[in-house]
């Protein structure tokens, strides 16, 4: 089986950590027997988790912590857009676009609707002549 096909890789974890139903504990157990990537897997979780469990936060020295935070507070703020306000601004783009097409087709249907005599003269020199031969 490869790493995609195996519907166990998602329980080794509460596997390790003895969540599961004894049920599918069982499962999980007996599947680990003959499943290859499940054994590799689980050796590399316990790997990591031998590692954080023998993770031994150290102590810094207070002048260098000091030194580090006022170097932090020294530093210019850097502002950027959140979010929200880039969804803001992208929404009041779509809006004045939408706005505008409308207003533009409601203006455009009343000026020729209003208008029943549409004289329109081509003259000899007009695209219009040219394909009717004129």
């Amino acid at each position: 089986m490869n790493q995609k096909e195996c519907k166990y890789l998602k329980k080794l974890n509460s596997y390790i950590d003895s969540e599961l139903k004894e049920v599918d504990f069982e499962k999980v157990r007996n599947h680990l027997k003959s499943c290859h990537l499940c054994q590799n897997e689980l050796r590399e979780i316990n790997r990591i988790n031998d590692f954080l469990f023998n993770y031994k936060e150290e102590e810094v020295n207070e002048y260098i912590n000091q030194r580090i935070l006022s170097t932090v507070k020294s530093l210019p703020e850097k502002r950027t857009w959140g979010l929200l306000t880039r969804r803001v601004v992208n929404f009041s783009i779509a809006a004045s676009v939408i706005i505008s097409f409308t207003v533009g087709i409601i203006l455009s249907n009343n000026l020729f609707a209003n208008n029943n005599e549409t004289n329109i003269e081509f003259g000899q020199e007009s695209l219009y002549s040219f394909f009717e031969g004129e």
